[in-house]
């Protein structure tokens, strides 16, 4: 029992050393109309393994912007580079700022600054999505199968 317990508590120290830490901060975040400063949530994201992944949320101030801003993330590991980027929605658009890659520390806290937004692409998020015809086919041909079989019993 005794080695149970020992090895389980070895097995969690491990995963807690690869933890990674990240401070990161954000400046003049602008609204839909490209004057007035946005003041919602702000969302960073980090590409783990080619999918998007939000690893901190925080809500920008008055002025725009998002104070310095400390994290850790059990899913980054250190010594590993990433991917990080912003991203909000205002107005129905989606903002997203540029890609900075970071490497993930283990005995310090890595900076991400990400600067003007104003140069953040915008892109429409309201969308409705559509259905593939290979999709609606497959129902199709499911809904018959199971009227057949009812027929045969």
């Amino acid at each position: 029992m005794k080695k149970i317990v020992l090895l389980i508590a070895i097995a969690v120290s491990a995963v807690y050393a690869n933890a990674a830490s990240f401070k990161w901060s954000a400046g003049n975040l602008y609204a839909s109309d490209g004057k007035s400063k946005f003041t919602g949530d702000v969302t960073l994201y980090a590409v783990v393994s080619g999918t998007d992944t939000a690893v901190s949320t925080v809500t920008a101030s008055s002025s725009g912007a998002v104070a310095a801003t400390t994290f850790s993330s059990d899913a980054l590991e250190a010594g590993t580079y990433y991917d990080f980027f912003l991203s909000y929605i205002d107005g129905g658009n989606q903002f997203k700022s540029s890609v900075k890659n970071v490497q993930a520390q283990a005995t310090s806290t890595a900076n991400i600054t990400f600067g003007n937004m104003e140069s953040a692409t915008k892109s429409a998020s309201n969308w409705t999505p559509v259905p593939e015809p290979t999709s609606a086919l497959l129902m199709v041909l499911g809904v018959a199968g199971l009227a057949l079989r009812r027929r045969r019993v």
